[in-house]
């Protein structure tokens, strides 16, 4: 899947999440929700990598498993509202709960609508594709890239081409390492290594594993590259050698607010629901840090 580790980090804190019956984040009790997390990738089908996954809230104090939290015969279907062409999304037959269809490529500005149908219930969310994100670099998207921490970033700009200067980018930095195999690039402190799993990745959003940055395209301007839309600081968010993946998107308001605001499980534009039902446009980055 193309959902990333950090991904799948925040699903099981949304999937264990209480909700009260006037979802109250106050005062929470649990309440059996469908949840939904996914994100169409504008350009791109909607294959198995891209599948979004529907589940149920499970109470906290009982041993979570995700094959106990699918619900049984779930009707997904996947709206065109430009064309009103609906898409069934099939469950995948190796991760259940997984919903796709390969035949279904996204296309930029373009809403779409999810319906999902479960136990009685239904959900549903809409997300607005980001226009084309043209993205020019001497970075490979396809393979990994060797390389050193060091100017990273002013040797292999990464230069952006949109047309809406308001447009959220999202610069994701994320470690694939175990906690056991990380090695800080700059100590810790007197630490060259994660002392345990607590460090490593307990921060609210994964930190420090897990790096991230929002802005708005036009605030990527600067002196060393005139007239240009720039990100040549993500250097600074590598912190770990070994194996790093960088994403770099124009998101969509229900993905930014799932990332960002207090209640993401909230935030994400699910109605009926808790989740996140987004879209984003642009390219992941392989680098092996040496």
């Amino acid at each position: 899947m193309r959902i990333k580790n950090l991904s799948i980090y925040v699903i099981a804190l949304m999937i264990l999440i209480s909700i009260s019956c006037d979802k109250n984040p106050a005062g929470p009790e649990y309440q059996k929700e469908i949840t939904v997390y996914g994100y169409l990738w504008a350009g791109e089908s909607l294959n198995a990598d891209h599948a979004i996954l529907i589940s149920y809230t499970r109470p906290v104090d009982e041993k979570y498993s995700l094959n106990d939290a699918i619900p049984e015969n779930a009707n997904v279907t996947l709206k065109d509202e430009s064309t009103g062409e609906v898409v069934q999304l099939n469950d995948s037959p190796d991760s259940p709960g997984f919903f796709y269809n390969d035949s279904l490529i996204i296309k930029p500005q373009t809403n779409y609508t999810l319906t999902v149908e479960a136990d009685g219930k239904t959900v549903t969310a809409s997300t607005t594709v980001p226009p084309a994100l043209a993205i020019e670099t001497d970075l490979m998207t396809n393979n990994m890239n060797y390389v050193y921490r060091d100017n990273l970033g002013i040797n292999k700009p990464v230069t952006l081409r949109g047309e809406n200067e308001k447009q959220i980018i999202y610069v994701d930095m994320y470690c694939n390492e175990s906690w056991q195999n990380a090695e800080f690039i700059d100590n810790f402190g007197p630490h060259d290594k994660p002392e345990d799993s607590e460090r490593y990745d307990q921060g609210r959003n994964a930190e420090p594993r897990h790096i991230q940055a929002f802005m708005q395209l036009k605030d990527l301007k600067t002196d060393f590259y005139p007239g240009e839309y720039v990100v040549f600081w993500y250097h600074s968010m590598i912190v770990f050698y070994g194996s790093n993946t960088m994403q770099i998107l124009a998101i969509d308001e229900n993905y930014h607010n799932f990332l960002h605001k207090e209640h993401p499980e909230l935030s994400g534009g699910v109605v009926g629901g808790i989740g996140v039902f987004g879209s984003v446009c642009g390219e992941d980055f392989d680098f092996m840090v040496m």
